[in-house]
């Protein structure tokens, strides 16, 4: 189910040849005639419960931890779990399917996926109770270059934090502009969701950002999401 014929120039990304089981997923059918390019942004890997070898930032960062193979699966973008075992998932599963007739049983074909923040949080934790200036400063730049390489026409990022890191903090940080310019600049679309597995996916938010005093307009993450593959992510004809 994953592309490989990015793998090269991914692997090209120092982070990766030292943290290959976290290289980006890219889906088969990531480059359709039938939808645009679509990336799905998370906020972070977990740990198994009860891990701490990760707490050490610049250890992460400089490859010279050995993770059990429980907790390589964990960070496993491209793993076992195979995005529909979650609630994750399954959900976005879901909601691909409200617009675009999926052959077969995963909807996550269509799309690449990966997470902005490249070391894992503690066991089912947000990532900010973790995050540090170098957590921010090596997650940029690989998403940058990620970027670089997939060229997503979309991106969706489903998580909040993730989203203000990389728009008003950590793009303007090291690169002197907003994401919003190097978006335009390449003709890319992203919005932000809450994250699919919270109770807050199916509830309606009044959310403030700096662009909009109701950014949901009314709806729900879900409904939002949705909207927002219709409007930006078919190629309608």
């Amino acid at each position: 189910m994953s592309n490989s014929m990015y793998d090269s120039q991914l692997l090209s990304i120092p982070f990766y040849q030292s943290h290959w089981y976290m290289l980006p997923f890219v889906g088969d059918n990531y480059e359709s005639p039938e939808h645009k390019k679509l990336l799905l942004v998370g906020e972070s890997h977990y740990m198994p419960k009860g891990a701490v070898v990760h707490h050490n930032d610049n250890l992460w960062y400089d490859g010279s931890l050995n993770l059990s193979d429980d907790e390589v699966r964990y960070c496993n973008t491209r793993g076992a779990r195979d995005y529909k075992s979650g609630r994750f998932g399954k959900n976005i599963d879901r909601a691909i399917r409200e617009v675009f007739p999926v052959v077969g049983e995963n909807a996550f074909v269509e799309m690449a996926s990966c997470n902005y923040f490249l070391r894992p949080a503690d066991y089912r934790r947000s990532f900010k109770h973790i995050c540090t200036d170098r957590d921010c400063d090596e997650a940029v730049r690989v998403f940058y270059a990620i970027l670089e390489i997939l060229k997503p026409d979309d991106i969706v990022f489903t998580s909040r934090f993730a989203f203000n890191h990389a728009e008003w903090i950590d793009f303007p940080k090291n690169f002197n502009c907003g994401l919003w310019v190097y978006a335009e600049k390449h003709h890319m679309n992203y919005v932000f969701t809450e994250h699919p597995s919270c109770s807050w996916w199916n509830r309606v938010a009044k959310v403030k950002t700096g662009s909009s005093d109701d950014y949901f307009h009314g709806l729900t993450s879900r409904q939002f999401f949705v909207e927002s593959l219709r409007k930006n992510w078919l190629n309608v004809k």
